[in-house]
């Protein structure tokens, strides 16, 4: 958004507890772009044998997350939605990168893709999210 600076607190954030929870880590960050990443595990998997389709859906939301809040206004999703493509292996790292395709005063629209390793899709998302009007308070600070 047009004349808001990108607080430091924003560009070098601990992710909120629950993307902690599942592992995930903070790659990159830029106004309007955010990256998180996250090592396949076991604790990630479904009983096909491939990441949950749930553990792959929080990945794309922290990635839309960090890109959305990296402005340093407070943006909270509105809808997401997400078409998987192709299975990611255990012990594999998913990337997830948050890009912002569209802001208005009040809203957002970000294209989110997860990849492999090898750069191949794994899913394709999209997110709008609203600004509040508020300052973003930081990710340790509570949002209640």
């Amino acid at each position: 958004m047009p004349g808001v600076e990108t607080t430091d607190k924003v560009l070098h954030p601990d992710l909120d507890p629950f993307s902690q929870l599942l592992g995930m880590r903070l790659v990159d960050l830029k106004p309007g772009i955010g990256t998180v990443e996250m090592t396949v595990g076991p604790e990630h998997m479904n009983p096909h044998g491939t990441p949950h389709g749930g553990a792959i859906f929080s990945l794309a939301d922290s990635a839309l997350a960090v890109a959305s809040n990296s402005r340093g206004l407070e943006a909270v999703a509105l809808d997401v939605s997400i078409t998987y493509c192709r299975p990611a292996l255990n012990g594999s790292v998913l990337r997830a990168t948050a890009s912002e395709l569209n802001v208005t005063r009040r809203t957002g629209l970000f294209d989110i893709r997860v990849e492999r390793e090898d750069g191949k899709l794994v899913a394709s998302a999209r997110g709008t999210v609203f600004y509040t009007g508020n300052p973003f308070k930081g990710w340790d600070s509570p949002q209640k």
